[in-house]
């Protein structure tokens, strides 16, 4: 137990380290970045300090831009994958020495990938980055292999790791790839950040986007039936329905945002009405769900999805060729910045979402912390509320704001001053008290896990 012990603390405190780290990085910190004696400003970094603003893109720089923003997003999702596996693989009985390889590979994933990323492009960091993901997928594709399902919820669960081992290896081939048509997709990857419309001829792109949609989206679905399995679910046909749903409804959105790479964009028209079966059986089965605060914190996730993704991606989707909620259309030049805002914001929305469900699981696992402390229960609420507020309100930075021609991203924005950054104040206080009450907790009770996982 003393190494499942490890994995427990080991896991979220990588998270709130590396995630710590980033935010340092932002405009804002500039000060306190000095002071530390860290730069100012990174080279092919989108802040311009003339104006005192956030670019689309770096035009000196924008490959190194890019750069990073691979090594850092893929950093994030191997220690969400990390923590994700913890629970799954110890409930379901899977040897422990799967569950140091998944820590291993995550931990060699971070510390490649940053450090090629912001020491210097040593090729060494580069090879245990790409070391770091191997191990992730190999110890993916044993938990998939040891997975026995019992019943839908279990083989929903067995059916998201499946599609995501297949995204994984089209990410491999987009990073094998990379090698030999790197101008090619560079090249792709700064023009779609002004008009996706142009890069969708580029191949490269369209399997980038195939991997990138389908494996958040399978993350999160992932995440939600893991919270689930905690809870008791009544035995009656909506909840047969509702995980008939979310199998439906994963299995047609991963085959159609993987189709998006030979296919292009007409492979949309099945994404979009599947992800909306797929929320649909997610929030109804949540609500067939009897328990406390991670059923509520989970109903409150998904009512998350549709207020802050479903609702505005319509909105924007349906506004992409013809002015019928924004004037001119979405894709319009005037509205460059906004549609690069809220592709950005609309990505954060899900990896936040992710890390808060997390957050309560682990509030909830090994041991009912929310149940039995106030402080717990206060720092989980306060996160998932704060997360909430943030992802709603950044909504109105993304889309309220009127069009004009291209101008750097102001931070004293109206929006941003006085609901995003406010609602992510409280979201941060609300994750640094669960935090450090579940690593106190742990710490002073080295027996008691034991009993109760």
């Amino acid at each position: 137990m003393r190494r499942l012990k490890l994995h427990l603390l080991l896991a979220p405190t990588l998270l709130v380290l590396i995630i710590g780290f980033l935010i340092l990085l932002s405009p804002q910190f500039e000060g306190l970045r000095e002071s530390l004696g860290m730069p100012a400003h990174l080279y092919g970094s989108r802040y311009n300090p003339k104006v005192g603003a956030t670019e689309i893109i770096s035009q000196e720089g924008g490959k190194d831009y890019l750069a990073r923003l691979t090594f850092v997003y893929h950093s994030i999702f191997a220690l969400l994958i990390y923590a994700m596996m913890i629970p799954l693989i110890v409930r379901k009985g899977i040897d422990e020495s799967v569950l140091d390889l998944t820590g291993t590979g995550a931990i060699l994933t971070v510390l490649g990938g940053l450090f090629y990323a912001y020491l210097g492009h040593f090729h060494l960091w580069h090879g245990i980055f790409i070391t770091g993901l191997a191990m992730l997928f190999f110890t993916g594709l044993m938990v998939l292999i040891k997975l026995r399902p019992k019943g839908l919820l279990e083989v929903n669960v067995w059916l998201s790791g499946l599609f995501m081992i297949l995204g994984a290896i089209i990410g491999g081939f987009l990073g094998s790839s990379f090698m030999k048509e790197r101008d090619y997709f560079v090249k792709a990857l700064i023009v779609s950040r002004f008009n996706s419309n142009l890069s969708e001829g580029n191949a490269l792109w369209r399997a980038l986007t195939a991997h990138e949609h389908a494996m958040l989206m399978l993350a999160l679905t992932l995440v939600f039936l893991i919270g689930t399995s905690f809870l008791e679910l009544r035995e009656d046909r909506g909840t047969k329905v509702s995980l008939y749903m979310i199998m439906v409804g994963e299995i047609l959105a991963a085959l159609a945002s993987y189709a998006v790479w030979p296919l292009g964009k007409v492979a949309h028209m099945v994404i979009t009405p599947a992800a909306l079966v797929l929320l649909i059986g997610t929030t109804s089965l949540s609500l067939k769900a009897d328990g406390r605060d991670l059923k509520w914190g989970l109903v409150v996730g998904n009512v998350v999805m549709w207020a802050a993704v479903a609702f505005p991606g319509v909105i924007v989707a349906m506004s992409l060729r013809a002015p019928l909620f924004f004037n001119p259309p979405f894709r319009d030049p005037a509205w460059d910045w906004a549609e690069l805002a809220y592709n950005i914001g609309h990505w954060h929305i899900l990896l936040g979402m992710w890390g808060v469900i997390l957050l309560l699981i682990y509030l909830n696992w090994p041991s009912d912390l929310m149940s039995s402390s106030k402080v717990a229960r206060l720092g989980g609420w306060l996160a998932l509320l704060g997360f909430t507020a943030a992802a709603v309100s950044v909504n109105l930075y993304m889309l309220g704001n009127p069009p004009g021609p291209y101008s750097p991203n102001p931070y004293d924005n109206i929006w941003m001053s006085l609901l995003v950054e406010p609602s992510l104040s409280i979201m941060s206080i609300g994750i640094a008290i669960s935090y450090l009450y579940f690593l106190f907790y742990h710490l002073r009770q080295p027996k008691e896990d034991s009993k109760e996982i």
